[in-house]
């Protein structure tokens, strides 16, 4: 059971709600229900005095010099949720929407900065623990003042209308309300703007995307590892020292990673012993051209401080999710202990945008290094093994001509990292203005953390056809010299793709391995 503050969620949290439908519950104690009241009463007394009050006794945006009435607050409120029932285009599934009512839900009872009534916070608890979810439309947020489009859907659900995701089915709200004895509750004052002026769903789509994000991490280090054992490389890259003098701790975590596969295995050189065996001695010569080369490629022995940059983008992306989901982030906000009410701008997306258009060139960057790795494995005249990893087939064999193994594998691998390099641009700089001319300067935080969670899928893609290739790669080099985790992993494998022998398709494969390696927990 976690308890719901408004403090102290966790990515973690999100993802043990989300996928293990763990149990919410908001505080017992006194002092959380006395500043949720407290904020509400003086939200409504601030009103009643007819001072004009953003969004509450006035229209929204552009149009906040229009006032209303105190007695047509609540109107309003319902209003806006069903003005902005124009979110367009697929919909986020029913996963990012138990995240969004989360996130939604603790920026809401975060302080009691959003003055929402009591009753408000208890049906978003109700809506998760027995998964009545919003369906909601992925497309209309410009992340700017919030998710105003995307986060009507959850107040219009609030309300009893629209859809919603209901065991394993969508179906009209008001078809799962009466089924779970739940009655629908109508917005008032301020409390339409306290669900959607905010940025729930643009941190729910990253949260869950940041998971996913961080093993790959793993997964690339690992696919350095066994580079380095297919084309019998060497540890210098990866000793401890050569990282702690380059400081950063990504790379250091990254080389700690490789050093401690490849250290078991009997296919990577320890550089004093390459220099003994495979490096003809001088002996007095003037010129000696050396058989083998005392540096492998960058792809290789620069790959720490590849990876090293995407685990430190992972570190910065965290904390600016994290601190987005524990924001109190709509608008205005209530100050109970100054009595005061601002007018402010914390529903704009800034941060999250940023987080995420770091992470897509970090996640570039370590499928541009995949796709290299690959060329190495896959092109026979760089490993000593066969072109394109074909089995070792003599001349006379019947079948010597006839197969053409992973080439197509690494023109698929190449597409795909070519598509990911597409998401790259920074979305932040699409910004331009709407919502005649107030929303000025926006933040388009929304399309960042969907870019973000679609690159993702397609790297997992890319790393599950650069796996198969990997294990072609680990038995035509002979299993039995690799490293026990490079056999654990291969050995995985196998089950879901056998040694290509003569060529088959292999889409059916490269997906299945793509998503398990989604969740395996040899690399959680």
């Amino acid at each position: 059971m976690k308890t719901i503050k408004g403090q102290d969620l966790t990515i973690e949290d999100v993802c043990d709600v989300v996928y293990k439908n763990e149990k919410i519950t908001l505080p017992e104690d006194k002092s959380f229900w006395e500043t949720i009241e407290k904020s509400r009463k003086f939200l409504e007394d601030y009103i009643s005095t007819g001072v004009p009050t953003y969004g509450v006794t006035t229209d929204f945006g552009d149009s906040c010099h229009n006032q209303i009435s105190v007695d047509k607050a609540g109107e309003l409120q319902r209003d806006i949720c069903t003005y902005h029932g124009i979110g367009l285009g697929p919909k986020f599934d029913h996963e990012t929407g138990r995240a969004v009512v989360l996130a939604r839900l603790n920026g809401n009872v975060k302080g009691g900065h959003s003055a929402i009534r009591p009753e408000l916070a208890k049906i978003m608890v109700e809506l998760l623990n027995k998964d009545i979810i919003p369906v909601i439309p992925e497309l209309g947020s410009v992340g700017a003042s919030g998710d105003l489009t995307p986060l009507s859907y959850l107040g219009a659900v609030i309300m009893g209308q629209r859809t919603v995701y209901y065991k394993g089915k969508i179906v009209p709200t008001m078809e799962a309300f009466n089924k779970e004895g739940i009655k629908p509750l109508p917005l008032e004052a301020k409390e339409g703007l306290a669900i959607m002026n905010g940025t729930s769903v643009m941190t729910a789509v990253a949260s869950l995307a940041w998971k996913k994000a961080e093993r790959l991490a793993k997964i690339s280090d690992f696919f350095t590892a066994v580079t380095s054992e297919i084309t019998r490389g060497k540890d210098t890259p990866f000793v401890a020292k050569v990282s702690e003098i380059k400081n950063h701790k990504g790379q250091c975590e990254s080389a700690a990673y490789v050093y401690d596969i490849i250290k078991d295995s009997k296919r990577v050189w320890r550089y004093e012993e390459f220099l003994q065996n495979q490096i003809e001695k001088m002996n007095g010569k003037g010129f000696v051209a050396q058989t083998n080369k005392i540096q492998d490629r960058y792809s290789i022995r620069c790959a720490p401080q590849i990876t090293g940059v995407y685990r430190d983008t992972l570190r910065f992306a965290r904390d600016l999710i994290t601190e987005e989901l524990n924001s109190a982030n709509d608008n205005p906000l209530v100050d109970i202990e100054a009595e005061r009410l601002y007018n402010t701008g914390n529903f704009y997306g800034g941060h999250i945008c940023a987080a995420c258009d770091y992470m897509r060139t970090a996640l570039a960057n370590i499928a541009d290094l995949s796709d290299k790795q690959a060329e190495v494995i896959i092109d026979g005249k760089f490993n000593g093994l066969t072109e394109n990893l074909i089995p070792f087939t003599p001349a006379d064999h019947p079948r010597a001509g006839l197969r053409l193994g992973f080439k197509a594998a690494q023109i698929t691998i190449s597409a795909i990292r070519g598509e990911i390099a597409t998401y790259c641009f920074p979305v932040s700089l699409t910004s331009a203005p709407t919502e005649a001319l107030n929303q000025d300067k926006v933040s388009m935080g929304t399309i960042s953390a969907r870019k973000f969670a679609e690159q993702i899928d397609l790297l997992f893609l890319q790393y599950g056809t650069h796996m198969l290739a990997a294990m072609q790669a680990v038995d035509l080099a002979g299993y039995d010299d690799f490293a026990p985790f490079t056999k654990k992993v291969h050995d995985e494998v196998r089950k879901m793709s056998a040694f290509v022998e003569d060529d088959r398709e292999l889409d059916k494969e490269a997906t299945a391995v793509a998503e398990w390696l989604k969740t395996t927990e040899l690399f959680a």
